[in-house]
């Protein structure tokens, strides 16, 4: 009695949040760029999950490591082994990012020099970039925000975009998608900006309370 409860719980909350980026006013979710699927949001084991399917990239081994500067948080790269590929998934810990320090800070950019989208001037003020070895990575920590910037690796047929993310009907976050330059030889790439304060939502934080309770369980 008291699992379907539990479930019946999971179900009210699933549909009363979602997990899904927006693109504004316009139905139909994200641009379908070849190649790619994602971002997805879900929560297990009391984290935000986000993945993303890249069809046209691959690795030859998985791993799953921590997120700089974190205790809990992780990012983990691996093979797909239903449809080929690469999946990156990325589990963040709401109170585990926002006790992160980043000390003075810095303005920051995109890795390459490019503006970084969503952000007025396109320089995150007071910020703290890390830079990784795995598919040229890169996190960006803020007081408010929180950031991971993907490069893809290959041609978006010059598709750039910006859309909100939103979570039970909020706006909670920013996707920005930037496209390859061949000529300055600048790879595309997605980045993704969220409000670390949005991430507390009451709602949210039930949903991210119950994942803990049922292990392993998806939402």
């Amino acid at each position: 009695m008291k699992k379907w409860l539990q479930s019946l719980k999971a179900m009210a909350l699933c549909l009363a949040i979602v997990l899904a980026p927006s693109c504004g006013q316009q139905a139909g979710g994200l641009p379908e760029i070849e190649g790619v699927k994602g971002p997805i949001f879900n929560v297990v084991d009391g984290q935000i999950l986000m993945t993303f399917e890249f069809r046209n990239l691959e690795v030859q081994a998985g791993f799953k490591v921590p997120i700089p500067k974190t205790k809990r948080s992780s990012f983990e790269l691996a093979p797909n082994a239903v449809d080929g590929g690469m999946i990156l998934q990325v589990y963040m810990d709401v109170e585990d990012l926002t006790s992160i320090s980043i000390g003075v800070g810095d303005g920051n950019y995109l890795p390459d020099g490019r503006p970084l989208p969503g952000v007025p001037g396109g320089k995150l003020e007071n910020s703290l970039r890390i830079d990784t070895d795995f598919e040229d990575i890169s996190f960006y920590y803020h007081k408010e925000l929180f950031g991971v910037w993907i490069p893809m690796g290959f041609e978006t047929a010059g598709i750039s975009g910006y859309w909100n993310v939103n979570m039970a009907g909020k706006r909670v976050g920013f996707l920005g998608l930037v496209g390859n330059d061949p000529v300055k030889d600048y790879k595309a790439g997605a980045v993704i900006l969220l409000n670390l304060n949005q991430l507390k939502d009451k709602q949210l934080q039930k949903l991210i309370e119950l994942s803990k309770q049922n292990p392993h369980m998806i939402y």
